[in-house]
């Protein structure tokens, strides 16, 4: 009679709970789900401890697309500063810059990654809008609206005196990542082209006698502008370089100057 009692216990809390066994030969990944038990007591001394598979098991599989795709891609943030035939020191003494408080700042809002080799080799890109302010040591102030960049020295003393450019930016990059075919995670070197199109300039000076005075326009800064650009790091955090092949100012419209940036970057969101 007791064992009738034990199965009948056993037949009711499989019928309750809606088990179904399912057998799958598959090769696609799954994700275990931890059991539930139910212990029923049938006596003073007989317990009967009865596994019920949740029935909301579902299959994971792994994404086999190729291609990823996310918004707010990235940051890069670091220093700037311009070269003069390889030297940081420009021939006008009047343009050199304090490379401390130079800064570059480059906001990714979409990014995409292409996997080319079993995800240890990737085609990234992105479109962003990249900053570069550069501060002058000297009390210069940039003229608008003039044929060639001209400057005359300021008649106050500027605690602060700066010059914005802002571009839309396009980085082409390969990325390798040795030792693990998980995006974002372990070591990896990238590195490829960047190119950008100017959408403004601007001028910043702070003074006692006149306060913060702006003035925008393009100050005669190269239009479109290409380089290179290389990161090397670890998960999401890296090093990154870059460098530009032409000019600051257009041709024939300012000094001879390359811009070259540097520092920290958070990547890999794709």
């Amino acid at each position: 009679m007791k064992r009738l009692f034990l199965f009948a216990g056993l037949f009711i809390v499989i019928c309750t709970h809606g088990v179904q066994a399912k057998i799958q030969e598959d090769t696609t990944d799954t994700t275990k789900v931890k059991a539930d038990s139910t212990i029923i007591k049938m006596g003073p001394r007989d317990n009967v401890t009865v596994i019920i598979r949740s029935g909301e098991d579902t299959e994971k599989h792994k994404d086999k697309s190729p291609f990823r795709f996310t918004f707010l891609g990235g940051v890069d943030w670091g220093f700037t500063n311009w070269l003069d035939n390889g030297s940081f020191t420009p021939t006008d003494e009047n343009l050199e810059l304090k490379t401390n408080k130079s800064s570059n700042f480059t906001l990714n809002l979409f990014s995409g990654s292409l996997n080319i080799y079993k995800k240890k080799w990737k085609l990234n890109t992105a479109l962003g809008i990249d900053w570069q302010n550069y501060r002058f040591k000297n009390d210069i102030t940039p003229l608008p609206n003039q044929p060639e960049f001209t400057y005359t020295q300021s008649n106050v003393q500027l605690s602060k005196n700066k010059i914005m450019s802002k571009y839309i930016v396009m980085p082409v990059m390969i990325h390798f990542q040795p030792k693990s075919s998980n995006r974002n995670k372990g070591f990896f070197i990238e590195g490829g082209m960047d190119f950008g199109y100017l959408l403004s300039g601007k001028t910043k000076q702070i003074s006692e006698e006149y306060g913060k005075v702006k003035v925008e326009d393009d100050f005669n800064f190269k239009p479109f502008r290409y380089g290179v650009i290389g990161r090397i790091g670890y998960d999401y955090a890296s090093l990154y370089c870059k460098y530009y092949f032409n000019d600051v100012f257009a041709p024939n419209q300012g000094p001879e100057l390359n811009n070259i940036s540097f520092g920290i970057s958070l990547s890999g969101f794709y």
